[in-house]
């Protein structure tokens, strides 16, 4: 009974971290290049958590963290990956051709025409 216990109260905390996490990425998106302190005063955490965050984050390849310079300091700053970093060269090189988006419109409209039927 007890290790069911356990197991639960890890899988609680899993899901709060994934929500912190996703909550914190929201923030990111919309102030890219920002320091973890500010981060951390924007969300209203503490310095660990918003770092822990962002590491979690970063090792699951949604952000980059860097080292910068900010008024003479250095800081980690914390930037989105871009969209272009979620596909292969050879995926945007596809996407690039004019009648790419074409057939995918045109794949979606037979979806949901299907779906409507």
């Amino acid at each position: 009974m007890r290790g069911k216990s356990i197991h639960h109260a890890i899988d609680a905390v899993k899901e709060k971290g994934i929500d912190t996490d996703l909550e914190l990425y929201d923030k990111i998106e919309r102030l890219p290049g920002e320091n973890m302190f500010k981060l951390s005063q924007e969300m209203g955490w503490t310095p660990g958590k918003t770092y822990a965050a962002a590491r979690r984050l970063e090792k699951a390849g949604m952000v980059h963290v860097e080292n910068a310079v900010k008024n003479g300091r250095e800081v980690l700053v914390v930037h989105p990956k871009s969209w272009q970093e979620y596909f292969t060269p050879e995926e945007l090189e596809e996407m690039s051709q004019p009648e790419y988006f074409d057939d995918v419109k045109a794949i979606l409209t037979k979806a949901n025409e299907g779906q409507a039927g």
